[in-house]
């Protein structure tokens, strides 16, 4: 598997789809743009995309646009130094996939100087939230961020 940053163009339309429908299914099939400078991919020794993950500095994030009615209920997190996780989605658990993508993010947070990694993550997403204590993340906070209808978010941190 290759993983890369920025997302090749090639894959940019499977990205977004892949991603969307992870975190906002209703636009999923619309699949607004995302910032490939933004991105990481999991690439399949085949050609097809295993994963993506996006993260968020004080540039922006993965997403290209933001629709107004997300711009609107969207409830930030407090400012951090650290490399905010944008979400990372997998083609299929257990492979590793995610470690990897998580790895670059690190990767990414070093060499733009960040002292950690923040994840945002629903409390009641227990895959995703077991996810990121086994891969290091300790709970430094929770809140009513993200989206409305996402519940109750932990935010999470691990150092680079």
């Amino acid at each position: 598997m290759q993983i890369t940053t920025p997302i090749p163009d090639r894959h940019l339309r499977d990205a977004a789809r892949m991603w969307w429908g992870a975190f906002a299914p209703f636009a999923a099939g619309r699949a607004p743009p995302i910032r490939p400078c933004h991105g990481i991919a999991a690439i399949r020794s085949d050609g097809r995309l295993a994963g993506v993950a996006g993260f968020r500095d004080h540039h922006g994030g993965l997403l290209a646009e933001m629709p107004l009615l997300a711009r609107l209920l969207f409830r930030p997190a407090p400012e951090t130094l650290d490399l905010v996780i944008d979400g990372i989605v997998v083609d299929g658990p257990r492979r590793g996939t995610g470690r990897a993508l998580l790895e670059a993010a690190s990767d990414v947070a070093r060499r733009a100087g960040r002292p950690g990694l923040r994840a945002e993550v629903a409390l009641r997403n227990r895959p995703a939230m077991a996810f990121h204590a086994a891969t290091g993340f300790a709970e430094i906070g929770r809140g009513p961020y993200g989206w409305p209808w996402t519940g109750p978010v932990a935010i999470l941190r691990r150092p680079v």
